[in-house]
């Protein structure tokens, strides 16, 4: 008997820009509210693997959906937020109906004793049905993520003085700030005005490079970390209470055998013990540092389509290449009547949708030309891992549209960028984004869940991150100035800083002050009894809670991957272990192919803080 495949197809412009998406946007929203995902057809008598295909068949629909909601998000106007919250919705009350399947609960069950690949999916999907929050419990966490990023975000900032020795002679800037010397107001605390927060951070950043006097410089500092303390304490609470009930569902899961994803508490304290080193500049101290060091002047090319394209010819290392489809090219122009549309089957059915081009359009070498959107197919050897739509923007971005999943379906990425590039730091953000793309573009397992969130849940970008190290080390003229590198040193050690304080916040019920107070000053060479106040003045304690500190394993891993790998160990090898991943495998067993023994966790860290001494 035929069965009832559930199809959505939506027309609409993948180079849409943002005021021309409204009406993509209204159809993809109706069709999301209509979309109902079952597992009611899911064969629980059947074989393993004929039941890993069926969910994966049953499930792509919804995930598609949900990863097209994401890249909406960023293109919607204001006046459809609401109808992508009621999409968000939606979606949530459906994932939670088949996280609840009985027919899930037996999947899970049938992976779980077979041979590796599907046990390790069946460790996906019960991490999954543990840690998801009931939509109250999902709604109070959102709600209190988005009070603390609105007391950090006020618009309505001023500094303001009672000490006499410690007002400027003249204004910064008389459009931004008045810091008079007949201001008597109390910089213990900063108010609230109409002025705009971006231009007070800058004011502020010239108050601090401007002020002769160090303990002036470190109350306006520290005032301004300590502007939202009150208001942030109730939400803050609220988190850590809700955090804390979803991660008391995973210890058995950390005991599985295919489990290795998050290091232990010891651990990541070992580990960022190894990362404090005192670099004797204190926060309010950082800007007369960084004025007093030596800056060159950014070398490398300015054009945005220069460097994609210098990358992409790194790519060439690994395999990978690009070919332009022709069609889909055209000048962008938001006055077009309309724009050139695809046909995208939700249900990503490869036969119905990517290879229709292969047929029907004309592809070219590599040529990327400015003010036009560009549709590029992506190989890695013979495999053709999906499309890459590349178009200007007002900021450089990275989305993927949809995941690969072997057997089902190609992939769809869309890198915006800025044409003209001024600095360093934007060079580097054009070479995220390719590492970005390619990375989900390369996924090479059979299961959605492995291609988006990796094998290891904590270490799917750390393929990323050393594609990007690797394109950054072969493109010319990226060197750091004196300059970028001391203020790239303060941002890594602030970051471990508060890693090491959120540790304490979401692991023990009272912060011990003094041990935080030892950490800052060995951290940067300056007393601040009251470090723990740093609690309430960044967004990452909300939003990513422990795994703030994964950027810094990342590139303590990458340091590793590069300097110690196996002299038989290819670059291009590393690229398919890391990234296309075929085998799915988990950290520890990348790690084994990768490095000499011994390979483990405790060894890997052992070996971070070897390298760390031998530098020193």
């Amino acid at each position: 008997m035929q069965k009832n495949t559930f199809v959505v197809i939506l027309v609409f412009s993948l180079m849409a820009t943002a005021p021309a998406v409204a009406s993509p946007l209204n159809l993809f929203i109706q069709q999301c509210l209509q979309f109902k995902p079952t597992l009611s057809q899911l064969d629980t008598q059947a074989s393993t693997s004929t039941q890993a295909v069926q969910f994966e068949q049953l499930t792509l629909g919804f995930n598609n959906i949900n990863d097209r909601l994401n890249y909406y998000r960023d293109l919607a106007q204001d006046n459809q937020r609401e109808s992508i919250l009621m999409c968000q919705l939606h979606l949530a009350d459906e994932l939670q109906a088949m996280l609840n399947s009985p027919n899930l609960t037996k999947l899970i069950s049938k992976l779980e004793n077979d041979e590796p690949t599907y046990a390790k999916l069946s460790l996906r999907l019960a991490t999954l049905k543990a840690t998801q929050l009931d939509i109250n419990l999902k709604s109070q966490l959102h709600n209190a993520q988005a009070t603390i990023r609105r007391n950090l975000q006020s618009q309505y900032l001023s500094m303001v003085f009672n000490q006499s020795g410690c007002e400027l002679p003249q204004p910064i800037n008389s459009a931004t700030a008045e810091i008079k010397s007949k201001e008597t107001l109390d910089m213990s605390n900063v108010e609230t005005n109409e002025r705009n927060k971006k231009d007070f951070d800058i004011s502020l950043a010239k108050y601090l490079i401007l002020q002769p006097d160090e303990q002036c410089r470190k109350s306006a500092w520290i005032a301004y970390q300590t502007r939202a303390k009150e208001k942030n304490k109730t939400p803050l609470a609220a988190i850590k209470t809700i955090k804390m009930a979803s991660n008391a569902a995973k210890p058995s899961i950390y005991s599985a055998q295919y489990y290795d994803s998050n290091l232990t508490s010891a651990q990541i304290t070992r580990f960022l013990d190894s990362q404090t080193n005192n670099i004797n500049v204190a926060p309010w101290n950082i800007g007369q540092h960084l004025a007093t060091l030596p800056h060159q002047a950014y070398q490398g090319t300015t054009s945005a389509l220069t460097l994609i394209e210098q990358s992409m010819d790194v790519l060439s290392d690994f395999g990978v290449t690009f070919d332009v489809i022709k069609p889909y090219a055209h000048k962008l122009d938001n006055n077009l009547p309309s724009q050139q549309t695809n046909n995208l089957n939700l249900t990503g059915t490869d036969k119905d949708t990517d290879t229709d081009t292969d047929t029907d359009t004309d592809t070219e070498n590599l040529t990327l030309n400015a003010n036009q959107n560009t549709t590029i197919r992506v190989w890695h050897d013979k495999r053709l891992l999906g499309e890459l739509f590349i178009h200007p923007g007002e900021k450089t971005t990275s989305h993927t549209i949809r995941y690969p999943v072997i057997g089902h379906q190609f992939a769809q990425v869309s890198i915006s960028y800025r044409e003209k590039i001024k600095n360093r730091r934007q060079a580097l953000n054009v070479i995220d984004a390719i590492a970005q793309a390619i990375s989900g573009l390369a996924r090479g397992s059979q299961f959605y869940l492995n291609n988006k969130f990796g094998a290891s849940a904590d270490h799917h970008q750390l393929g990323q991150h050393w594609l990007s190290q690797y394109i950054q080390l072969r493109v010319p003229h990226l060197q750091a100035s004196a300059r970028e590198q001391a203020a790239s040193v303060y941002q890594q050690q602030l970051r471990a800083f508060r890693s090491q304080l959120i540790m304490q916040f979401y692991s023990t019920s009272h912060l011990d002050t003094a041990s935080l107070h030892n950490t800052f000053y060995n951290s940067f060479n300056s007393h601040w009894y009251e470090a723990a106040d740093l609690t309430y003045s960044f967004n990452g304690i909300a939003n990513e809670g422990i795994e703030y500190y994964l950027p810094l394993w990342y590139q303590a891993l990458v340091n590793v991957i590069i300097h110690s790998r196996k002299s038989s160990v290819t670059a291009r090898q590393v690229f398919e272990i890391f990234i296309v991943n075929e085998d799915n495998l988990i950290l520890s067993e990348q790690l084994a192919i990768i490095l000499a023994p011994p390979t483990d966790i405790s060894s890997i860290i052992r070996r971070i803080i070897n390298d760390g001494n031998s530098k020193d």
